[in-house]
């Protein structure tokens, strides 16, 4: 079994070897993945975060060994919530800007410094951490600073983000767990009966005709959903569903209300 992780800023993870195959996912930096297996140019492998599954260019990953993958899980961590944090590291002198969702091992506040295996990284800024005690204050500031994020089909960044990927990230930056797609992601938490009853923090997933989970988003304050649909933003969520306020009319039908953060599983 070999092991890798990604010391770029965004790794693409598609259903096929090619570069031309639909992206279904990606890695953020300090993701680790487990190869199944390997090709000349591409391997398939497991993220070890979520259990997703894809194909990545053998030039994009990091091998580490079964001792260093052990190393990095038994370490302090740290999730940055910057959008983007530039850092550079000591085999390179051009900084990497990371995403927030990314994982900053063995994370030192007094230097701003962490260490993937043998190479040692500095921060050119601040991180900015959230504490998990405090989700339900934090969590609606944490999803409003990514309003207006294009949508991509399989993104999990800044520059790009589906709706799964976005509940996925937020939640990361306050230490809880989640599957990588909306359909996997229902069947976590508790579930929360009525609208009235939903806090900021809570998910919501919507169906489509065939009762299929297709979307999500994360509910804030004030009875909005923050979600990815063309583009982050924030809606009226109410017991019908999500009515978008530039378009007059409800566009996602509300099938049930998810806590995760009171009941993780």
């Amino acid at each position: 079994m070999q092991y890798a992780v990604s010391v770029l800023p965004v790794i693409p993870v598609r259903s096929a070897p090619s570069d031309t195959e639909e992206m279904v996912s990606q890695l953020v930096f300090g993701e680790q993945v487990t190869i199944i297996d390997k090709q000349q140019k591409w391997s398939f492998v497991e993220n070890c975060y979520d259990g997703y599954h894809g194909w990545i260019n053998n030039p994009m990953i990091n091998l580490i060994s079964k001792e260093v993958s052990e190393e990095l899980n038994n370490s302090a961590a740290r999730v940055p919530a910057n959008l983007f944090l530039p850092v550079i590291s000591n085999q390179n002198k051009h900084p990497l800007y990371i995403p927030a969702g990314s994982t900053l091992y063995r994370y030192k506040s007094a230097s701003n410094t962490f260490q993937v295996g043998n190479i040692q990284f500095g921060c050119q800024q601040e991180p900015f951490f959230y504490s998990q005690e405090k989700i339900r204050e934090d969590i609606s500031g944490a999803a409003l600073s990514f309003l207006n994020i294009p949508y991509l089909w399989g993104g999990k960044n800044p520059f790009g983000i589906d709706c799964s990927g976005l509940t996925q990230t937020l939640m990361k930056l306050f230490a809880i767990k989640l599957p990588r797609d909306s359909r996997q992601q229902v069947k976590t938490g508790k579930t929360v009966n009525f609208i009235d009853e939903a806090k900021p923090g809570d998910l919501a997933f919507f169906d489509n005709e065939q009762g299929e989970i297709v979307h999500t988003g994360i509910i804030i304050a004030n009875r909005q959903i923050v979600h990815a649909s063309g583009h982050v933003k924030s809606d009226r969520i109410d017991h019908q569903g999500i009515y978008d306020n530039a378009r007059k009319q409800y566009t996602h039908r509300l099938r049930v209300i998810k806590n995760v953060i009171d009941n993780p599983s």
